[in-house]
């Protein structure tokens, strides 16, 4: 059976009890995990409320903001979901975006790779049940491993993904560009004398899913749009070979300006059949987990996508 990850987003509109809908019918589909991104929202509050109204699937942060939470934090939330889950956390962490870290939130970001390693240190290490300097007590360890994955961009951070992280999350990364994100994760994991084969290797892919292609491929555009215009992800998209593509979105040219060879390349866009034949690409090329983060077409909800997404792939 193959392994999937479905992504739903409170911060899009579902409520909390949907929420909890939404991580029973991933379960019930067979998927193995279900995500919550964080943006004005608490990705780790909301695995906790998906992981007490399901028994099997898996919870995950996609990704928690290493701004937002003071490690020690971060690992006792960690650690609490996982013994509540039994075992079922996949804490995912990542730097976020210099224009919502130092815009929205008015934190600095300076050299956040290295304040990502240092971080998931600090995490490992309460979670371990160590203290760090500065702590009064003795902090709770995990009963079960926390496994940390890297939402990583950059070949840089998919690099320290190999080096110190149980999984990396990869995101609109074209299946032309994974054989070089691959082989930045051996250079890591080698760093580390640790085997890539250790390593869970996921990729965030935006679902746009409906029979008409046409209607589908403008959703997906609008997606991508939005993206282009965060530097982290422009550069993605100018290394990935949209150079042109990149440079229209930095200027705020909007979704007219993203091609149809961007668009299929990047995300999993029409009719049903057509979806899973395009995933079957990327298992292919290296990924070991797929995570769909659906986007609404066509005027449907953000609800119905996600609802669309599970149905689709279900196993």
């Amino acid at each position: 059976m193959a392994r999937l990850g479905v992504v739903a987003a409170n911060m899009s509109g579902l409520t909390f009890n949907e929420l909890r809908d939404m991580a029973r019918h991933a379960e019930s589909a067979g998927f193995e995990a279900i995500f919550s991104p964080e943006f004005m929202n608490d990705s780790l509050i909301n695995c906790q409320i998906m992981a007490q109204a399901t028994s099997k699937v898996k919870v995950g942060t996609w990704i928690t903001n290493v701004y937002l939470r003071h490690p020690a934090l971060c690992a006792q939330t960690a650690v609490a979901i996982d013994d509540t889950s039994k075992g079922r956390l996949i804490l995912g962490l990542g730097v976020s975006h210099r224009p919502i870290v130092e815009g929205v939130y008015q934190e600095k970001m300076d050299k956040p790779r290295t304040f990502l390693r240092n971080y998931i240190g600090a995490v490992r290490d309460v979670a371990a049940g160590k203290e760090i300097p500065g702590m009064a007590m003795q902090p709770r360890a995990a009963s079960y491993a926390v496994p940390i994955y890297i939402g990583a961009l950059a070949l840089g951070t998919v690099q320290l993904s190999g080096e110190l992280a149980d999984g990396v999350m990869l995101y609109l990364c074209p299946v032309s560009r994974l054989p070089t994100a691959l082989a930045a994760l051996e250079k890591g994991a080698a760093k580390a004398d640790r085997s890539i084969s250790e390593i869970d290797v996921t990729t965030g892919l935006i679902t746009c899913i409906h029979d008409d292609l046409d209607t589908a491929m403008e959703a997906a555009k609008q997606s991508l749009a939005f993206y282009g215009g965060l530097p982290f992800y422009n550069k993605l998209f100018h290394d990935s070979g949209f150079e042109d593509e990149a440079a229209s979105l930095l200027k705020g040219d909007g979704s007219g300006f993203v091609s149809e060879k961007m668009a299929d390349e990047l995300c999993l866009i029409g009719p049903p059949d057509r979806c899973r034949e395009r995933l079957t690409a990327f298992q292919e090329a290296g990924i070991q987990m797929p995570i769909f983060n659906p986007s609404p077409v066509g005027g449907e909800s953000y609800g119905d996508a996600v609802r669309s997404a599970i149905e689709t792939f279900a196993q």
